[in-house]
C-alpha cells in the first residue's frame, strides 16, 4: 500500500507567528530610515512615519481578513489565485520570491559591512565572499532541518532586538535636543511619497505571518491579532530610533549608519560598537525569517503547478520543502556575492507594493461573490476598504517608485516566461507519455 507523501508540520503558535512578523519588520529599514527619510523630507520625517503607518493601517486590516479565510501556504500567492485568477497570481507569488531574494542581497551585504567594523578584512575580495556563503549556509541549515527550530532561533533573536532597541532609546533619551525637531521646508508630493516607501519598505514582511499559514497551528484564528500586534510595535521602534537620531545628531543624512553615529557622539568608540553588534543582530533576524519564507513561494507554485512540482516537495524526516529552501539559498546569497553595493530597496518595496493591490482586489472579489471563503475576522465595509487601498498603494508606487517600474516589468515578463517554458515542457512529456 502506498505510503502518503510528507507534509508541513503545523508546530508554530501565535507568540512564533508575533516573533516572525516582528523579525520581518524591525530590521534594516530600521537601521537605515532615519537618515535616509531625513535626507528626502527633512523635519517632516515624523510625518511621513505617522503618514505611512496611517497608509499601512486599512492595508494590515484587509491582510487580517485575508488570513481569517485561509490555513494553506502562500499568503498573498494564495489569496490572489483564489480571488482574482492564477495569471495575476502568479505575478504575486513571483514578485514575492524576487524581492526577497533582492532584500536578502541587500541585507547579507549589510551584514558584511557592519561586520567588516570589527573585522575590517572581510569587507573585499574573498573573505567577502566568504563571509556570505557562511551566512547563507548557517542560516539555510537552520530553517532547512524544520519549522520548530526555525521558530526558537526566531524568537531569541527578536528578544535580542527588543533589548537592542530599548537600551537605545534608554541610552540616547536624555540626549535629545527637542530643538532639532522642526518641520522646516515642506517636501514635495513625489519627495514625500519617495520618503513613504522608505518606511513602507521597513514595515514590509507581515505577509510573511500568512505565507507560513501552511504551519500555524490555528492560522485563522493567530494571524490577525499577530499582524496587529507586530505593526504596533514596530511602530514604536520606529519612532524611538527616529527621535534619538533627530535629536542627536547634527545631520542624520550626512551618515549610512545613523545609530551607530548616534552611538559613537554620545559614547565614544563603546557606544558605535555596542550599536554595530546590535545592528548585525537585527540584521541577522530579518536574514532568518527570509531564509524561512522565502521558499514557501517557491512550494506555493510548485503545488499550483505553475512552476515544477519539484519546489513543493516535503523532505520526509525535516519535513520542509527542501529543493525550494535550498534553490532560494542559491539565488539569493549568489546575487549578494555578485554585488558589490547595496541592492535598490526601492525596487523590493515596489515588488511587494503590486502583490499587496492583487491581495486587495481578491478581497474586493471575495466580498462580491457567492461562496468565497468565509472570514473570521470580519473587516466592515471590507469591499470599499479594499478598493481604497488598493488605489492608495497603487498611487504610492506610482509617485515614489516611477524609476523601478520598467525593473518591475522585465522581472515580471521574466517570470511569465519560466512558467510558459514549464507548461510546454510539461505538455509536451504529457503528449509523449503512452496510453
Amino acid at each position: 500500500m502506498a505510503t502518503a507523501p510528507p507534509t508541513l508540520v503545523r508546530a508554530l503558535t501565535r507568540r512564533d507567528l508575533l516573533g516572525i512578523l516582528l523579525n520581518a519588520m524591525i530590521g534594516a529599514g530600521m537601521l537605515a530610515a532615519p537618515a535616509k527619510v531625513f535626507a528626502i523630507a527633512g523635519g517632516w520625517s515624523f510625518v511621513v512615519l505617522a503618514a505611512s503607518a496611517v497608509a499601512l493601517l486599512p492595508l494590515i486590516l484587509v491582510f487580517a481578513d485575508l488570513g481569517s479565510r485561509f490555513d494553506a501556504t502562500g499568503g498573498p500567492y494564495l489569496y490572489a489565485k483564489e480571488g482574482l485568477s492564477p495569471v495575476p497570481a502568479f505575478a504575486s507569488g513571483w514578485l514575492l520570491w524576487f524581492a526577497q531574494a533582492m532584500s536578502t542581497a541587500t541585507l547579507a551585504n549589510l551584514f558584511v559591512s557592519y561586520l567588516a567594523g570589527f573585522a575590517p578584512a572581510l569587507e573585499d575580495g574573498l573573505p567577502r565572499l566568504a563571509t556570505i556563503g557562511v551566512l547563507g549556509a548557517l542560516l539555510t541549515a537552520v530553517v532547512l532541518v524544520g519549522i520548530s527550530p526555525s521558530a526558537r532561533a526566531s524568537n531569541a533573536l527578536i528578544a535580542a532586538k527588543v533589548a537592542f532597541v530599548l537600551l537605545f532609546l534608554i541610552a540616547g533619551l536624555p540626549f535629545v535636543d527637542l530643538d532639532r525637531i522642526a518641520l522646516g521646508a515642506a517636501p514635495t508630493l513625489p519627495d514625500f511619497a519617495a520618503a513613504m516607501l522608505v518606511y513602507l519598505f521597513a514595515y514590509t514582511g507581515f505577509e510573511r505571518g500568512a505565507v507560513l499559514a501552511g504551519e500555524a497551528r490555528e492560522p485563522q484564528r493567530d494571524v490577525p491579532p499577530a499582524l496587529g500586534l507586530a505593526v504596533l510595535a514596530a511602530t514604536v521602534a520606529y519612532a524611538a530610533v527616529l527621535l534619538v537620531c533627530v535629536g542627536v545628531l547634527d545631520d542624520p543624512a550626512a551618515t549610512d549608519r545613523p545609530l551607530a553615529e548616534a552611538g559613537r557622539l554620545l559614547y565614544g568608540d563603546v557606544g558605535a560598537v555596542a550599536v554595530s553588534a546590535g545592528a548585525i543582530t537585527v540584521i541577522l533576524g530579518t536574514l532568518l525569517v527570509i531564509s524561512l519564507s522565502m521558499p514557501r513561494m517557491l512550494m506555493a507554485l510548485g503545488e499550483n503547478g505553475q512552476l515544477p512540482a519539484a519546489f513543493a516537495r516535503v523532505h520526509a524526516r525535516w519535513r520542509t520543502p527542501h529543493l525550494a529552501v535550498l534553490l532560494s539559498a542559491v539565488v539569493a546569497y549568489g546575487a549578494a556575492m555578485a554585488s558589490d553595493l547595496l541592492t535598490a530597496l526601492t525596487v523590493s518595496t515596489a515588488a511587494r507594493l503590486v502583490s499587496y493591490i492583487l491581495s486587495c482586489l481578491a478581497l474586493w472579489r471575495f466580498e462580491r461573490r457567492a461562496g468565497a471563503p468565509a472570514a473570521g475576522f470580519g473587516l466592515p465595509a471590507a469591499g470599499p476598504v479594499a478598493i481604497g487601498t488598493a488605489l492608495l498603494f497603487g498611487g504610492v508606487m506610482l509617485l515614489g517608485a516611477t524609476a523601478e517600474l520598467p525593473a518591475l516589468v522585465a522581472v515580471t515578463a521574466l517570470g511569465y516566461a519560466a512558467w510558459g517554458i514549464y507548461a510546454l515542457t510539461r505538455s509536451s512529456r504529457s503528449r509523449r507519455r503512452p496510453g
